[in-house]
């Protein structure tokens, strides 16, 4: 539908609306009633018109009525760009509508003939406005920027800045003056504070609001909802959650897993970094980097693939480049409304500014604190946008790391609870302890997705699983088995303690074999030193097993078919567990999964095993509730679904695996530069490790499913990798029919945020503020 609200730039106390075909006189009519003065296109304090059309296809004309000595007035005010800028609009208008001709000097034909440009299709709308507008450059006049709360904080309350005699534009590359030191000073600032409570109150949402002063008027320019993210948004929506105006539905729909990993983002401290200087947030996040004490030396660093950290006295427009080079800023002058403040709030920056304690010594390239600190080019700093603290060291890559889990707020969580529609895609943990179990299912998860026997021999175990994979058949072999047994089985007991009632997916050792060898070339200087027998028989395994490309070599389900006696200890650790448990009265469900699966007969091969031990302890695997899935991690067994649907139980996809497979990259080395450098050639968006390649990956995942409950409807379907707790990722997988995804602890509140949001019916969006209202 149409709206005939004025749209940016025109005051609505002064539109004169027309009809399309209105003769010139009475153009010439409303030209006089906005101009009384006759000041249209004078030298001094000219007046300026506003055409616009009111739909899709039209347009919006400002600045007309432009005579040469107009434009000689705007270039002295706002700069002869602004003014050429303004000029070549309204020419090209004219050319595109009404080619060859020239665009009058005399301001009152010049706004009849782009009215006449602007409405000449005869199947647009009925009628059209001119309007005068504001100026807001000059000595009386100015533009600024007002929210109804912190965009920081969500802390209700008049915000913003506003810039004297300049355009809107400059606001952002030059900041200006707090609104809280004006409203109550200025003749516009009540009339200010009546706007934004009366658009907040029909909006029912914070709002922003652009306005423009003229002398000692106002004139509302644009209001929109206050587009918020992190605490900012988390604490409006719990206002109004708590106060009824939000249903459960669209609570949830209103805040993104993202805003939940923002608003915990201020726990550096839990980092045990000293604090180097305090100074006021201006911008929120969090990030680290090496310091740069100019723009300059900030767009280099960017260049060399680096994350800057730019110090500055105090930015300046020209500083704008190394801004948009900078991964967070840093001011030693300035506060909420400054220059810096403004542009990196604008990019998403963390910023610090106003240092309390700090004092940047230009000549010297250095900051030096009070606590006496000397922070020099190239220092690893840490700044914290929330709390307005700079910390002495850090890591790269800080601001997308937590250390704890990203919690839900109690409001959130009961809001999940209490959703009409439960997410059918359930949210599991990747546990390898009985403490990450324990974690996970404290957060909300709703079994163990992945259990990874190989991390449990990590550190100081390491010995126990390398002396079984280099043994020869005899008694060595034997008690290494019989170790490992022993061991496997108390670890995995407790995580099927910790999940009791709850699924339990254990997935067989799957290490590229060599992680677990000796290092061949210690064992050579090893064998050469002592040149004693044992030492060269080592050397020799060693010298066997090595593998130039172990990541597709020996693994998973491979290394238990050529070691069918470290598959078979596995599996009895995890019957006896089993059957223990259920003896003492628990209730563990135990799932097993093979990894590394290319051919159905590699999962013939552990039924064949699973038979066999159980039937040894005088049982079935019905009988110790075991089930057998194969984990879909090979493009092979993507396309073998069917087949392998046949014979498992349950199916997992591991997308990480299946992604480096798919794209034939190197997990370990491809993020190292290959795919930097291909998203800075615009070849990729983003590295297909971080968020799931749909287009590729997911059309396997999809064929996957479909094959899968092709021939066994009821088979369960899963997800593990780093992928699965990202909400496109989550949606995709909810979408394509899986049952769950896991993922790491921290993780586990974000994805279940987000399996929920995935759930919810498209009209619990109706409330997402984006839309403007003018």
């Amino acid at each position: 539908m149409v709206t005939h609200h004025p749209p940016d730039g025109l005051p609505a106390a002064s539109v004169r609306w027309l009809p399309v075909d209105a003769a010139d006189d009475a153009l010439r009519e409303a030209i006089a009633e906005l101009d009384p003065d006759r000041r249209l296109g004078s030298a001094e304090h000219p007046v300026f018109l506003t055409v616009w059309l009111p739909c899709p296809k039209g347009g919006c004309l400002s600045f007309v009525g432009m005579s040469p000595a107009g434009r000689r007035w705007l270039a002295g005010l706002a700069g002869d760009d602004f003014a050429a800028r303004r000029r070549a609009d309204l020419e090209a208008a004219l050319a595109a509508a009404r080619p060859g001709t020239t665009l009058p000097d005399d301001p009152v034909e010049q706004v009849i003939a782009l009215a006449r440009a602007l409405t000449g299709d005869q199947s647009g709308p009925s009628r059209f406005a001119l309007a005068r507008q504001p100026l807001w450059c000059g000595p009386d006049g100015g533009s600024g920027l007002a929210h109804s709360c912190d965009p920081a904080t969500g802390r209700p309350g008049l915000t913003g800045s506003y810039l004297a005699g300049a355009p809107a534009a400059r606001l952002l590359t030059e900041g200006g003056t707090d609104l809280a030191e004006l409203v109550g000073t200025r003749p516009w600032g009540a009339p200010l504070r009546a706007a934004v409570e009366a658009a907040e109150a029909e909006l029912d949402w914070p709002v922003r609001v652009e306005f423009v002063v003229e002398g000692d008027s106002l004139t509302v320019v644009r209001t929109t909802r206050a587009v918020l993210h992190g605490a900012s948004l988390l604490r409006v929506v719990a206002d109004r959650r708590e106060s009824g105006r939000l249903t459960p539905a669209q609570a949830v729909r209103l805040v993104e897993p993202l805003d939940v990993e923002r608003a915990g983002a201020a726990g550096v401290r839990a980092l045990g970094l000293p604090v180097a200087a305090r100074g006021r947030g201006v911008s929120p996040g969090l990030a680290c980097g090496h310091v740069v004490f100019s723009a300059a030396e900030a767009v280099a660093a960017q260049a060399e693939g680096e994350r800057p950290v730019l110090v500055l006295t105090e930015s300046r427009p020209q500083d704008l480049p190394g801004l948009l080079a900078a991964t967070a800023v840093v001011t030693e002058r300035g506060g909420q409304t400054s220059h810096a403040a403004v542009v990196a709030r604008g990019l998403g920056l963390p910023a610090v500014a106003a240092l309390a304690d700090g004092v940047l010594d230009a000549d010297a390239r250095v900051l030096r604190t009070a606590r006496g600190d000397t922070v020099r080019a190239g220092d690893l700093i840490t700044v914290d946008g929330h709390t307005g603290l700079v910390h002495l060291g850090g890591r790269q890559g800080l601001a997308t790391e937590r250390r704890t889990p990203a919690v839900l707020p109690g409001w959130l969580d009961d809001a999940l609870s209490a959703l009409s529609a439960p997410p059918s895609l359930a949210v599991r943990v990747n546990a390898d302890t009985g403490a990450d179990a324990a974690a996970g299912r404290a957060l909300g998860a709703s079994g163990v997705g992945l259990c990874r026997l190989e991390h449990m021999f990590l550190g100081e175990h390491h010995q126990v699983l390398q002396r079984v994979l280099t043994a020869r058949p005899g008694p060595d072999l034997t008690e290494g088995l019989a170790t490992v047994h022993a061991f496997l089985r108390a670890e995995i007991t407790e995580v099927l303690v910790a999940m009791d009632g709850l699924p339990v997916t254990v997935r067989l050792l799957d290490p590229p074999r060599h992680e677990f060898l000796p290092d061949l070339t210690e064992a050579a200087l090893t064998a050469a030193a002592t040149g004693a027998p044992a030492d060269r028989d080592r050397l020799d395994l060693t010298r066997r097993l090595h593998e130039h490309n172990p990541m597709l070599g020996v693994r998973g389900v491979r290394t238990g078919i050529l070691l069918p006696a470290l598959t078979a200890v596995q599996i009895k650790a995890l019957a006896e567990a089993t059957h223990a448990l259920r003896r003492s009265g628990h209730d563990p469900r135990p799932e097993l999964l093979v990894p590394m699966v290319s051919t159905p007969g590699e999962l013939d091969f552990v039924r064949g095993v699973l038979d066999d031990v159980c039937a040894r302890l005088g049982t079935t695997p019905a009988g110790t509730g075991i089930s057998l899935g194969a984990m879909i991690e090979t493009p092979r067994a993507a396309l073998l679904a069917r087949s392998l649907a046949r014979r498992a139980d349950f199916l997992s996809l591991g997308t990480n695996d299946l992604t480096a497979l798919v794209w034939g990259l190197s997990r370990d080395d491809a993020e190292h530069h290959l795919l930097p450098a291909y998203q800075d050639l615009g070849l990729l968006d983003t590295s297909p490790f971080a968020r799931l390649d749909v287009e590729a990956v997911g059309l396997l995942a999809r064929r996957v499913a479909d094959d899968a409950r092709a021939v066994r409807p009821g088979i369960t379907l899963g997800v593990c990798g780093e992928q699965a707790a990202d909400e496109s990722a989550v949606r995709f997988f909810a979408e394509a029919g899986y049952d769950h995804v896991s993922c790491a602890p921290p993780r586990i509140p974000l994805a279940r945020l987000a399996a929920a949001r995935a759930a919810l019916p498209p009209e619990a969006a109706d409330n997402r503020p984006t839309e403007a209202k003018r």
